[in-house]
């Protein structure tokens, strides 16, 4: 008894139990730790690794989820196992944003009520259901992973590429299941107008906007139901009825998207009445850019900067840039009242060529305009607004290509601000291909030489001196 007793009050008993006590308390904090770690939002637990941030949210889609006041459901449909990766982290970083958004998996083998219910069928594995309420709309896994191909018209070959739409297209589901009105764009016709192309109509619609024809000749007055105007590189002018038509409706607080080609001196003057009408107006002539570094392959392909707005701070934000060709100078008229803010500047060495088209020396001469020019414009007055881009190709599909869709997102940001939908500005698709780039020519001109002449004339002098060292010895 005595030897229990002193082995109890021992010095070795009293440390053996600080450390089983010390351990206690340890496994006491990692399981609270663990339950603490548990509970916190995906956005801080999971870390995107991955080189185009697949599953990082973006600034606006932030803003917008944030706003919610109404509850949305995300299901991912796809069977229990067998659930993208990257969907499922791009849905928890959702659902952490917002106590109004839920996230379920939906097993279509063990569910199938749930299809029934909501009359869905053939739906693809991994496809996304949005759904507020009665409103609801479901994205499929083919339009969030999204495959493109293009041809060489020369060479007949064709290259692929593959980018990721899945936030693009989830927060377009969000804000449309969230609204109950939704922007209306009418396509003015009637005057050789350029059809817009499908890519550009397909990504309109999908910032949730309805895109129709308007033929001014055949209606009284603009449709009441008309959010916003585009005006696409007219041929001819409009008639000074039209322009009274379109200059009442700016009055009561209408929206233009203006885009025009080169207009020689003494044409459209109704057109360009209107523009006046909100302050601004064009100079004659085509730009031509000095700087080599602000334009792509020719000195009328202007890369140009781009001024802080809402509608270039996304591309400001991204690094991105516009590509426009034969440009028309902007200014604003005197005496106006608008609000003008200009969005694309070109450098202090471009000029101006009065012969526009028709111009037969690209050089600098005597008597040409100095820069810098303005190559499009925001206008604001009262409730009324215009934006002016000056470049008939501004949506020309294979140019919004070269600049990975800046023009297409310069565009959607344009009729987004006009239609007060700034939160629903637009979020780039993420390339999940090798990222390339795009070359000014003084760029292209300068690492032509280092790789053609520059590294192998340092390669031949490195051989010399090492074969001339080895002939001394």
């Amino acid at each position: 008894m005595r030897n229990m007793k002193r082995m109890f009050t021992s010095k070795m008993f009293r440390a053996g139990g600080y450390a089983s006590f010390a351990a206690a308390i340890v496994l006491v904090m990692a399981v609270v730790l663990n339950l603490i770690v548990g509970s916190l939002p995906a956005t801080m637990t999971q870390i995107d690794v991955t080189e185009q941030a697949l599953y990082t949210l973006s600034d606006q889609t932030e803003r917008l989820v944030r706003m919610l006041d109404k509850d949305v459901s995300l299901y991912l449909l796809a069977q229990s196992g067998a659930e993208d990766s990257v969907i499922t982290k791009l849905l928890e970083n959702y659902s952490a944003l917002s106590k109004h958004i839920t996230v379920e998996y939906i097993d279509p083998t063990t569910n199938p009520t749930f299809f029934k219910n909501r009359e869905l069928s053939g739906i693809y594995s991994n496809s996304i259901l949005v759904e507020c309420g009665e409103k609801r709309r479901l994205i499929s896994s083919s339009e969030m992973y999204v495959h493109s191909y293009e041809v060489d018209e020369y060479s007949y070959n064709y290259t692929t590429s593959t980018s990721f739409d899945g936030e693009n297209q989830i927060t377009s589901a969000i804000h449309y299941v969230t609204n109950e009105e939704l922007p209306v764009l009418y396509s003015l016709t009637g005057h050789g107008e350029e059809v817009l192309s499908s890519n550009f109509t397909a990504l309109v619609e999908k910032e949730n906007m309805t895109v129709s024809d308007l033929h001014l000749i055949a209606v009284d007055a603009i449709p009441e139901d008309a959010d916003c105007i585009l005006i696409n590189a007219p041929m001819d002018d409009i008639s000074a009825d039209e322009a009274a038509m379109l200059v009442a409706w700016l009055d009561e607080g209408g929206s233009i998207l203006l885009i025009t080609d080169i207009i020689e001196d003494g044409t459209m003057p109704n057109l360009l009445g209107v523009a006046e009408h909100m302050g601004l107006a064009v100079r004659e002539g085509m730009i031509i850019e000095g700087n080599r570094n602000m334009y792509w392959n020719a000195p009328y392909y202007l890369i140009p900067n781009l001024e802080e707005h809402a509608i270039t701070q996304p591309l400001i934000d991204t690094r991105y840039y516009t590509l426009l060709t034969c440009v028309q100078p902007l200014v604003k008229t005197t005496g106006s009242e608008a609000n003008v803010e200009f969005l694309l500047t070109t450098s202090d060495a471009a000029y101006s060529k009065a012969a526009g088209y028709e111009l037969e020396n690209i050089a600098k001469e005597e008597g040409d305009a100095e820069g810098p020019f303005y190559a499009a414009a925001a206008s604001t007055l009262g409730k009324a607004q215009m934006v002016w881009v000056p470049s008939a190709t501004f949506t020309n599909q294979e140019m919004d290509a070269v600049i990975s869709g800046a023009n297409s997102d310069f565009f959607l940001n344009s009729l987004n601000w006009m239609c007060e939908q700034e939160d629903a500005i637009s979020i780039r698709s993420k390339s999940l291909d090798a990222t390339t780039l795009t070359l000014t020519a003084q760029e292209n001109s300068f690492w032509s030489i280092v790789m053609v002449g520059v590294i192998p004339a340092a390669f031949l002098v490195a051989g010399l001196i090492v074969w001339y060292r080895r002939k001394k010895r």
